[in-house]
């Protein structure tokens, strides 16, 4: 069981509890698909304990999180079960099974079937790979331990991509993550099925789903600029024009994403897909995203307004005219800006920093008609003692003269008829 050992420790652990119970049950379990392909790659960041059994599939996961004190979570429809518990990784078990398809795109219809009937229905041979977990002998029955020495892609069969299109998106990113290619008649069948429209024969909600995972993969930008180039996102966009310069605006967002100089939990899916809508963004774009209003509008705003952020911040003197553009950028955008414009970076920072100062004044403390100008006032008093325009111990004074202004320009222009005085 060579291969086996050199699985990280807690999933070793893993595959040892599995192998203590499928002993006492008489059961037969096979490591099978992405882990077996990691595993031969000698990949470090193999996580998945995928398994598979022609027969005692709920016997072997009842038992198994039993065992270990786990959550059992049951999938009948899909003939699947998974094992949650502390300590362990995931462990999701499958009865060995058959799919048939109805019609291009459409959900397969699940049986149970023979191992080798689970191996075959695979996408790629590399992942159509199983290990015994009892004896540690490898099953390849359609040559995927060739493919993985001649670093190929292969689909198993000419309809592959036209029965479940997603495959063209996990093609695209396989080959990226482990510096495949793309093997010549599954490069034409892809090809081929994006070429007949067989993405518009599933949700955009599935596409939509298979695009955030590539935004999630090591090298989010070569894997989204390898799907944008073989027309794998015009499902979503549409024809667009050639666009070189997506590449590096892809990157620009991993920077940003990397570098997380606002200190928050950055939206990558905002990001990269703002990114490739670059100039020209509108809600129409993101059907099927499942974004809501905020997130749409932090996207439409990275994708139409950064450049135009971007010159006004070029054309700021002063912190005052810099916090007013940035209050109205969203940690996204903010992060953007100080990942691709170093002048901007210190800038960025300041204004964080003024994001949690704190003013000791209340609007009671005015002595004015409380009211919207009176939230104004100590947001502009805030920051020009912040900013050093006036000192703290003038402050009150300052916040009460705003107020008044602010109270006066209401009352003679309606609110929200123009712009906020300065």
């Amino acid at each position: 069981m060579t291969r086996l050992e050199n699985l990280a420790p807690l999933q070793s652990r893993a595959l040892n509890l599995v192998r203590e119970v499928a002993a006492e049950k008489e059961l037969r379990p096979f490591l099978v698909g992405g882990p077996v392909r990691d595993l031969i790659l000698g990949r470090e960041n193999v996580v998945d304990v995928d398994l598979t059994l022609e027969e005692g599939g709920s016997t072997l996961a009842r038992a198994l999180a039993k065992r270990v004190g786990g959550r059992l979570r049951s999938f009948p429809q899909f003939l699947t079960y998974k094992v949650t518990a502390e300590g362990l990784p995931e462990i999701d078990i499958a009865t060995a099974r058959k799919e048939r398809y109805r019609s291009p795109g459409a959900l397969p219809t699940v049986s149970a079937g023979k191992l080798k009937d689970d191996l075959i229905r695979r996408d790629f041979s590399i992942n159509a790979l199983a290990i015994d977990v009892m004896s540690g002998e490898m099953l390849d029955p359609t040559g995927g331990a060739h493919d993985l020495e001649a670093r190929i892609i292969r689909v198993l069969h000419d309809e592959s991509f036209a029965d479940d299109p997603t495959r063209i998106y996990r093609a695209i990113r396989l080959c990226t993550r482990l510096g495949f290619t793309l093997e010549e008649h599954s490069a034409f069948l892809l090809r081929a099925a994006l070429e007949n429209g067989a993405m518009s024969t599933i949700a955009k909600e599935r596409v939509w789903r298979e695009l955030f995972l590539a935004f999630d993969e090591a090298d989010a930008p070569s894997t989204v600029a390898a799907l944008n180039d073989a027309g794998a996102l015009d499902v979503l966009f549409g024809r667009r024009p050639a666009d070189p310069t997506l590449p590096s605006r892809l990157q620009r967002a991993r920077a940003a994403i990397e570098a997380a100089v606002t200190q928050t939990d950055l939206d990558r899916e905002v990001m990269y897909t703002g990114a490739i809508l670059y100039g020209n963004a509108s809600p129409v774009d993101l059907e099927g995203s499942g974004f809501s209003q905020k997130r749409a509008r932090n996207l439409i705003q990275i994708a139409n307004e950064l450049p135009r952020f971007t010159d006004a911040l070029g054309e700021a003197t002063s912190d005052h005219q810099r916090f007013r553009l940035f209050k109205h950028a969203s940690p996204e955008m903010l992060s953007i800006v100080a990942a691709s414009a170093p002048d901007e970076q210190p800038h960025v920072a300041r204004f964080l920093e003024f994001r949690s100062f704190k003013l000791p004044l209340r609007g009671n403390d005015l002595e004015v008609p409380l009211g919207p100008h009176v939230a104004r006032a100590l947001e502009r008093t805030r920051e020009a003692v912040f900013t050093g325009e006036i000192e703290q111990t003038d402050a009150r004074t300052f916040a009460r003269a705003m107020a008044i202004k602010y109270l006066n320009v209401s009352v003679q222009r309606p609110e929200g008829s123009g712009q906020e005085p300065v």
